[in-house]
């Protein structure tokens, strides 16, 4: 049972910014998640937590959809935080993935081991930094570590609150020793 509930458990948001944020997540989303609408029982939290995209845009560039779902699972499995993890667990199986399975090789290894190294908040090691700085310039290593660092503050604030799964995810869930 999380701390925090949604904003809409009780009905519509009555603050209009609120409402109208509510609005558009709902018209651009589909649908607002467990996590934007606990989120805006606080309008700063909410905003702080919504200004990641850029820098996920930057690593979406460098190493592309597939890319990102496979570093935010690692940095979210090492964690432990099983709503995130759950998410881009789903994306993976939903790619043909078997996260449980799966054994990742050349860039998919390397965003595995750095998401590990940050699902830790640990510091790069001399052979992990090596690998990272024969593929990735320096701008590109720094946005990959930033995007991982807004992926763990995720991650703690999901747990942290104890944010539900949306039902949705709940046929992606892993099992207990994943997310444990």
């Amino acid at each position: 049972m999380p701390i925090v509930e949604r904003i809409d458990r009780d009905g519509p948001p009555t603050d209009p910014e609120v409402a109208r944020i509510f609005t558009a997540l709902t018209a651009e989303e589909s649908r607002v998640t467990n996590m934007k609408a606990t989120l805006l029982q606080a309008l700063p939290a909410f905003d702080a937590f919504s200004h990641w995209k850029d820098v996920k845009a930057a690593v979406r560039a460098l190493v592309g959809e597939h890319g990102v779902s496979v570093y935010s699972h690692a940095i979210s499995t090492t964690s432990g935080c099983l709503l995130c993890s759950t998410y881009f667990r789903r994306l993976l199986k939903n790619e043909g993935i078997e996260p449980d399975e799966w054994q990742p090789a050349g860039d998919d290894a390397l965003l595995v081991d750095l998401g590990a190294v940050v699902g830790q908040a640990q510091p790069i090691g001399a052979e992990l930094s090596g690998r990272l700085k024969a593929r990735f310039d320096d701008a590109a290593i720094v946005n990959l570590v930033a995007y991982g660092a807004t992926m763990l503050a995720t991650n703690a604030f999901n747990t942290a609150i104890g944010i539900p799964l949306d039902d949705y995810l709940e046929p992606y869930r892993a099992p207990l020793a994943e997310t444990a």
